[in-house]
């Protein structure tokens, strides 16, 4: 093994305080966004049934920010507790952990507090029973679960149950195709939303089940912005960084365990089409983009962590670097030097 991927796997991939430095790091880079960065530039239409309820809380943006830090960190852990609890990295790695905290760092959308984060939480929780799930004879038990738990994301964001239909991708991969276990996840969000309607009609208020479902109608295609060469460049930047990665993990995983190849395939069938649907939705919501985000995390961290190359180590600290330069690019300071 060269000496500069030896370096990397003992001191970033497998270092003991690693995971310590980097929480600490992630904290101060959310601070320092908040304190002297720009404001969130947006604020996106309601698509949640609870949402609305809870919103009020985190008006004062000191508090939206330590939420959102917190949910960061609650997705961070996840992942990692999904790839320990599964074995689904066969070597000690910090990555899992790390990598969701860095990229869900970089832009002023991710220090506001939002239905989004609730709902990804949910979504990465319904990754454990589809993996039990893996040539599992009782997998309609599973797959309730699973139907329960997106049914709960979508009511903290509406453009959750459009995961109903692909994950049907991820069940099939892992036992094949089970009428039963099919039927079990509708009948999951069917419980949910039966529930929720009992809530409304008692309430009176039948308007507020209909409401979120219009914004499936709302679709927003981007017209081609006027960006200037240094924002056409981060969104080349970011393109080449999803398709690289994308393509990289796949060389990589198609050599490893049935249950780990399996569940990487389906995590790029995911990104694939969350980023389609995040086109669609553009101007209404970055929850796609944002799970989108998370998913493709974890590829970086199961890529980094197999890898014995060192052009490939190269590349990490290049993509490190360029994605702190997205960081600072919203800082004012910076933003005066950059053309």
């Amino acid at each position: 093994m060269h000496a500069v991927v030896r370096r990397f796997r003992t001191t970033i991939v497998e270092g003991r305080f690693v995971s310590l430095f980097a929480s600490l790091g992630i904290i101060g880079m959310r601070g320092a966004m908040f304190l002297w960065g720009n404001k969130p530039p947006v604020t996106f239409s309601d698509s949640s049934f609870l949402w609305r309820y809870i919103a009020p809380f985190f008006t004062d943006p000191l508090i939206s920010l330590i939420a959102s830090t917190l949910s960061v960190f609650l997705i961070a852990w996840i992942i990692s507790a999904m790839n320990s609890r599964f074995n689904l990295i066969r070597s000690r790695s910090n990555l899992p952990f790390v990598a969701p905290l860095f990229l869900l760092s970089l832009h002023p959308w991710f220090l506001m507090m939002s239905g989004d984060y609730i709902a990804i939480l949910f979504i990465l929780l319904a990754f454990f029973p589809l993996l039990r799930s893996y040539q599992n004879p009782a997998a309609y038990l599973f797959s309730f679960r699973v139907g329960i738990l997106i049914a709960v994301a979508s009511l903290f964001q509406v453009f959750a149950l459009t995961l109903v239909p692909l994950w049907w991708r991820g069940e099939q991969s892992m036992r094949g195709s089970q009428f039963r276990a099919f039927l079990s996840s509708l009948f999951g969000v069917f419980l949910v939303y039966v529930s929720l309607i009992s809530v409304c009609l008692f309430l009176d208020d039948g308007a507020a089940f209909l409401q979120p479902f219009l914004s499936f109608s709302a679709i927003s295609l981007p017209a081609i912005p006027g960006f200037s060469l240094q924002e056409w460049g981060t969104v080349a930047l970011v393109a080449l960084f999803f398709i690289s990665n994308m393509i990289l993990s796949i060389k990589t995983y198609g050599r490893d365990k049935v249950l780990t190849l399996t569940l990487m395939q389906f995590v790029v069938f995911m990104i694939v089409f969350l980023l389609l649907l995040q086109v669609v939705y553009w101007i209404q919501t970055v929850f796609f983009l944002t799970l989108g985000i998370a998913l493709i995390s974890y590829l970086n961290a199961y890529f980094y962590t197999k890898t014995v190359s060192t052009t490939n180590v190269y590349l990490a600290y290049t993509m490190v670097g360029l994605m702190m330069l997205i960081y600072l690019s919203h800082f004012p300071p910076f933003q005066r030097l950059l053309p």
